[in-house]
């Protein structure tokens, strides 16, 4: 049996790493009123800040020296709500949300 405990410990300790991640990945939730702070032309650094966190990149494309990607956030709002935004070379061109 004390042979077990090194186990159990590192079992325990891997497991309560894997919580902590999910519920840091909860609490990242666009908010409507961090949604209207956010202007065209703002660089992804400064959203990053406003939301507090990055993106899920959902799409991206580059042609010549144009980048253009589209990030989504979950939204804090009702179900399904979400926010999606579309930067070209890093500044933002557009942006949408639901149900914030």
């Amino acid at each position: 049996m004390p042979n077990d405990r090194p186990v159990i410990l590192m079992a325990a300790l891997l497991t309560s790493g894997c919580f902590a991640t999910d519920a840091l990945a909860k609490e990242c939730r666009a908010t409507r009123s961090a949604y209207d702070r956010i202007e065209t032309g703002m660089s992804m650094a400064r959203v990053r800040t406003i939301f507090g966190c990055e993106g899920r990149q959902v799409t991206h494309m580059t042609i010549g020296a144009t980048h253009r990607a589209t990030y989504s956030w979950r939204g804090a709002g009702r179900y399904g709500a979400n926010v999606a935004l579309t930067f070209r070379n890093g500044h933002l061109t557009r942006k949408a949300q639901l149900g914030l």
